[in-house]
């Protein structure tokens, strides 16, 4: 009964934990376009066609190195990603992908219903960038402008396999790497640790890849907190920790089942927490 909870309420979780309008008005990332900086080479071609990634997520995600936060932006649901190819573009976020026919030639190109939080999103032409608002009706509207930019980078995320979970595969790698990759000295040990291209792994006893969680789907278990996977590729064992990162400190925080008591009787929930033990790595 506790576990079929879970499957009842993880859309209302995911609703539930966005935080509020004011707590983005402060990222002064999602409140003033790349184009605003005067100082900002400019695209001296402008062309739709081609790959265009969400600064929102994909920037922002790397300035304060945490994503779990960012992730529940409305707009990430069904656009982290845009693909443009003349008339016809595929929008793709952590929830839904779509295709459509945009209008070239005018200023709002596209006017997109979400099948997931709702509301009409305008996808606007502002050179060199797009940027996509939520129409002002109903009672909740998201006041945040969406910003996409060209990412030539990231093309082969759509291009090679459009699949909603092979591009939730290429989205983790690409976290991976960029806020990962790298050597790392554990203090306690003296061990030296390397997060690898790919998601390789070495100086951590038992595991030898790692893998940061992206949040696609509605079933979290993790209250929202950012999550890194160790595993074994030979006998599937892991371990999940809770990752922050403090200066040139890498913060591991074990999860661990949330404990529920009810009349008098504790038990597993279905939710993970951090628990005591940590695991501090300094980069090197």
């Amino acid at each position: 009964m506790v576990k079929s909870t879970l499957y009842i309420t993880a859309f209302i979780f995911l609703i539930g934990c966005q935080p509020t309008s004011e707590e983005f008005a402060n990222e002064p990332d999602h409140t003033t376009l790349p184009g605003d900086n005067p100082t900002e080479e400019q695209e001296p071609d402008f062309d739709l066609n081609g790959t265009w990634g969400l600064t929102n997520y994909f920037d922002t995600i790397l300035k304060h190195k945490e994503l779990a936060k960012y992730r529940v932006q409305p707009a990430t649901w069904f656009a982290i990603l845009l693909e443009i190819e003349g008339d016809s573009l595929r929008h793709f976020g952590s929830i839904e992908n779509k295709a459509h026919t945009i209008e070239r030639g005018r200023d709002t190109i596209l006017t997109l219903v979400s099948q997931i939080g709702g509301g009409r999103w305008n996808l606007i032409v502002n050179e060199p960038y797009l940027t996509l608002a939520q129409n002002p009706e109903g009672e909740q509207v998201d006041p945040t402008v969406y910003v996409f930019r060209k990412r030539n980078d990231l093309s082969a995320f759509t291009k090679e396999n459009p699949d909603f979970f092979i591009i939730g595969h290429n989205v983790t790698n690409y976290f991976n790497d960029e806020l990962f990759q790298g050597t790392y000295m554990n203090p306690a040990t003296r061990q030296e640790v390397v997060f690898g291209a790919g998601g390789q792994l070495t100086g951590i006893e038992g595991f030898d890849t790692y893998e940061v969680r992206n949040y696609f789907g509605t079933l979290h278990m993790h209250k929202n907190l950012d999550v890194i996977t160790f595993n074994n590729r030979k006998n599937k064992a892991y371990k999940q920790y809770h990752w922050v990162f403090s200066g040139n400190e890498l913060i591991l925080t074990e999860f661990v089942y949330e404990k529920i008591t009810d009349n008098g009787v504790t038990y597993e929930g279905d939710h993970l927490i951090p628990g005591k033990e940590k695991l501090i790595l300094k980069k090197r």
